[in-house]
């Protein structure tokens, strides 16, 4: 499932960015461009606006209930079919990730990073690296028991 978030919601588009999921988010995007989005790719409007949740146009939406990202991420998995690929998604710009070979991220990872890690991946587009660090086997586990 695909996702479009409004300007309220960059907290639970990063994670949900993290967990594998594609969300656009901009938070110079307006309402009627982030509809126009919703309907050219299919996506589904994550929103905390009630008055864009009552636009007609904007009827392919789930309206997040809390102020607490925790909740909004249980919200959206709780309904949200499949699973997902976590750390394939860029966090910041929502680009696939790529391997990146080990011996390329010696010298761009923490030290401690690179002797305790075999895997690495970098976004294409902006060039931040990833590794499956702690957060990631936390968030992954927390995801799959909110899914249950």
């Amino acid at each position: 499932m695909k996702f479009i978030a409004d300007v309220m919601l960059g907290r639970l588009a990063k994670r949900l960015r993290l967990l594998g999921y594609d969300v656009l988010y901009d938070p110079a995007v307006y309402d009627n461009e982030l509809i126009r989005l919703s309907i050219e790719q299919h996506r589904l409007i994550l929103t905390r606006d009630t008055a864009l949740a009552a636009r007609p146009l904007a009827s392919n939406h789930l309206f997040i209930n809390s102020d607490l990202v925790e909740e909004q991420l249980e919200q959206v998995l709780s309904g949200s079919p499949g699973d997902s690929s976590p750390l394939t998604r860029c966090s910041r710009c929502n680009a696939p990730l790529a391997s990146l070979p080990r011996q390329e991220a010696r010298d761009v990872v923490p030290p401690y990073v690179f002797e305790n890690h075999e895997t690495f991946l970098r976004c294409a587009v902006c060039g931040r690296i990833y590794w499956r660090g702690t957060h990631v086997r936390r968030m992954t586990e927390w995801a799959g028991e909110k899914k249950k």
